[in-house]
C-alpha cells in the first residue's frame, strides 16, 4: 500500500525539479518518469552550452527525495 502511495505522489512531480540522494550522491534534475523500480531525471549543467544528461536511479537505492515547497 505504501508503494502505491509513493508512486502516485512521485507521478504528480513529473516535470518538476527534485533532488534525489543515493548513498553519497545527490542528483538535482527534472523528474521525467517513474515506475515501480526506476526514477528518470534530466539533469542540466550550468555550463555555457547547457548540457543535459539523463540519470536513472533505482528506487531501492534512494535515501531521500526532496522537493521545493510551494
Amino acid at each position: 500500500m505504501f508503494e502505491n502511495y509513493l508512486f502516485s505522489q512521485l507521478r504528480k512531480l513529473i516535470n518538476e525539479e527534485i533532488r534525489v540522494a543515493t548513498g553519497e550522491e545527490l542528483f538535482t534534475g527534472i523528474l521525467v518518469s517513474v515506475d515501480n523500480a526506476i526514477l528518470r531525471l534530466r539533469e542540466s549543467t550550468d555550463d555555457y552550452e547547457r548540457e543535459t544528461r539523463n540519470i536513472v536511479v533505482l528506487l531501492s537505492e534512494v535515501s531521500f527525495i526532496q522537493v521545493d515547497a510551494e
